[in-house]
């Protein structure tokens, strides 16, 4: 009677410890308390694809950094909607004839990354773009940022999510 105690003990606890490695299930990432689910990622994911060529972990990336960007775009005055954002993609796919993307039907997740890229470039073109990056990464370091494993590491600093490195996993040999 005590082995399956033992054995129900333990596997509680590794279900414990296995389940903290992502704050919330079905989260790619949880971000002050806010999960990014991997549903919206994948979505995201494969509708930039239509038009970019973009990756997974990338995409993790600027669905974490992008509301601190679009915040500073706000208050400086060079904020875009998610109508223009649209409208940028249409014309990016009336570029390619063979394209049949339906733009209309992008999320509001793949359009506030597109609004966080004209953000980019707006802010960069302004005065005091230095001083504004510099508030921006001040940000973007106070998030509490859990990502979850199977994506990688996030680095406040570089703004970027790394693959992760598990010491449980046999790495390959390099030539």
């Amino acid at each position: 009677m005590r082995t399956i105690a033992t054995i129900a003990a333990t596997a509680l606890a590794a279900a414990l410890v296995l389940g903290a490695c992502t704050a919330q299930t079905g989260a790619a990432a949880v971000v002050d308390g806010e999960p990014i689910s991997t549903a919206t990622l994948d979505r995201t994911t494969r509708e930039l694809n239509e038009l970019f060529t973009v990756d997974s972990r990338g995409v993790l990336t600027m669905l974490i950094i992008s509301p601190a960007y679009l915040d500073a775009a706000s208050e400086h005055g060079v904020a875009k909607s998610r109508d223009e954002a649209r409208s940028y993609l249409d014309e990016v796919q009336a570029a390619d004839p063979a394209s049949e993307v339906d733009v209309a039907a992008f999320s509001d997740a793949t359009l506030d990354i597109v609004r966080f890229d004209m953000a980019v470039r707006e802010l960069s073109q302004l005065p005091t773009a230095q001083e504004i990056g510099a508030q921006v990464q001040e940000r973007i370091g106070g998030l509490d940022v859990d990502v979850n494993p199977r994506f990688g590491d996030f680095s406040a600093e570089a703004s970027t999510i790394s693959p992760a490195s598990h010491e449980w996993l046999v790495q390959p040999a390099t030539a």
